[in-house]
């Protein structure tokens, strides 16, 4: 009866033996998804970024990360369009103020001071305003300010992505939204 249990065990590790396989970063990142315990789910994650070095196929990911690093620190102002397969494409920026969803903003100017080329009225009788550096701005609420071509201005950021247009010496000002 022994040596029929011990030739079962035997015949069961050999065919577990065939089933092995190594792991990839996907497989272990998968597992780790699938736990429902939210503690138990970032143990997982934590563990499986402590030693990334046991999965198949983590060299090729690591050095992809490494280049895309490299390529990202050797730009000025980088601003990733698309990365696939290590590479990045980048768009140099041009003058972009209002255009925050683009960019990092940790660096840039509050404030930005142009002069009015042409002034245009809309539907709703708001003003869409261009101005000397070739940025357009529509009005986006009732405030009346009268403004005249070849007027200086200044474009202020507010909080949670508004933009006020203000001219020197008014106690008022405009709220506006970068068009082009």
């Amino acid at each position: 009866m022994k040596t029929r249990l011990l030739s079962i065990a035997t015949i069961l590790c050999a065919f577990g033996a065939l089933n092995v396989h190594a792991e990839t970063v996907a497989d272990a990142l998968e597992k780790c998804r699938n736990t429902e315990n939210s503690l138990k789910r970032l143990m997982c994650y934590d563990n499986v970024a402590k030693s990334l070095n046991k999965y198949e196929g983590s060299d090729a990911q690591i050095g992809l990360l490494q280049t895309y690093k490299a390529t990202k620190g050797n730009q000025v102002n980088p601003q990733p369009d698309l990365i696939s397969e290590g590479h990045v494409q980048t768009s140099e920026p041009k003058n972009d103020f209002g255009l925050e969803y683009k960019r990092d903003l940790s660096k840039e100017a509050s404030e930005i001071a142009v002069t009015i080329v042409s002034i245009e009225k809309n539907l709703r009788d708001n003003h869409i305003i261009t101005f000397s550096d070739g940025s357009v701005w529509r009005q986006t609420d009732g405030t009346y300010m009268k403004l005249e071509e070849g007027q200086p201005v200044a474009i202020e950021r507010g909080i949670l992505g508004a933009f006020f247009l203000s001219v020197e010496g008014l106690n008022k000002r405009m709220k506006v939204k970068r068009v082009k």
